[in-house]
């Protein structure tokens, strides 16, 4: 019975802390083409922080998608590729082969150091969802479909139908 009960209380308190939001940790990157974007000032929107590299297949089936999304949602959303190449000639290609239509930029160790400390960056895709408000909402690993990141949208964004 007192294990019982101490296991049920390491439960709850499990379950508690994963559902803390956590803030995403801002940060400026210059993308492929030579703008900045600033996590902080996106606020108001739902944003997709993606992990990727040109020479990994899941990544590259998930970009259709996102590229869809973006369409689809406009400015209610910003995805945001973070390459982990170690190049920026073979990504420049591909988002030009690709007609990306989000901003790309390469992995600078600040980012990659911040957001390992989240959730540890060991396998790509990694994509963040981080709400209008800037806290990380859900975190996932691999490759994910474009329905199933338009269900994760669609909680974070109360005007759309659901």
């Amino acid at each position: 019975m007192k294990f019982k009960i101490i296991g049920t209380i390491f439960l709850l308190a499990g379950i508690l802390a994963a559902q803390q939001k956590k803030l995403a940790p801002d940060f400026t990157v210059t993308t492929i083409d030579g703008s900045k974007v600033t996590l902080s000032e996106l606020k108001g929107k739902v944003v997709i922080l993606d992990f990727w590299a040109t020479w990994c297949p899941p990544c590259r089936q998930e970009i259709p998608g996102y590229v869809e999304l973006k369409k689809k949602y406009g400015k209610k959303i910003e995805i945001i590729g973070i390459s982990v190449d170690r190049s920026v000639d073979p990504v420049k290609e591909f988002y030009k082969k690709n007609k990306i239509n989000y901003p790309v930029a390469m992995a600078t160790r600040d980012i990659l150091e911040s957001y390992n400390s989240i959730y540890r960056l060991q396998y790509i895709p990694t994509t963040f969802i981080i709400d209008r408000d800037g806290y990380i909402r859900d975190i996932k690993v691999g490759f994910v479909s474009k329905s199933e990141f338009e269900k994760s949208i669609l909680k974070l964004l109360p005007d759309e139908k659901k």
